[in-house]
């Protein structure tokens, strides 16, 4: 019965650190597409802010239609950056 026990629990043991080693990196995955996505967003209002008080026109409405996930709503908000940013360019080079 004490042999059973034993390899019960080294049983029990290696599960649960297999368990843990195939999690650990989705969650680190999910971490980094959420802290890509804030990093996105916090791009886009900054850029936002800057064009705002040169008096530049721009419209930084982010389509988020089908954007289910972290990966598609940074790539959006990377979109919208890029088409400000030319925006900005234009408007600060052009002097």
């Amino acid at each position: 019965m004490n042999t059973f026990t034993k390899a019960t629990l080294a049983l029990l043991t290696s599960s649960v650190i297999a368990t843990s080693a195939f999690s650990a990196p989705q969650a680190a995955s999910d971490d980094s597409q959420y802290e890509a996505y804030r990093s996105s967003v916090s791009s886009l209002e900054a850029l936002s802010n800057t064009l705002e008080k040169k008096g530049i026109n721009f419209n930084a409405d982010v389509n988020l239609q089908g954007a289910t996930t972290f990966a598609k709503k940074t790539e959006a908000y990377n979109d919208k950056y890029d088409e400000l940013q030319t925006i900005f360019n234009a408007a600060h080079f052009s002097n």
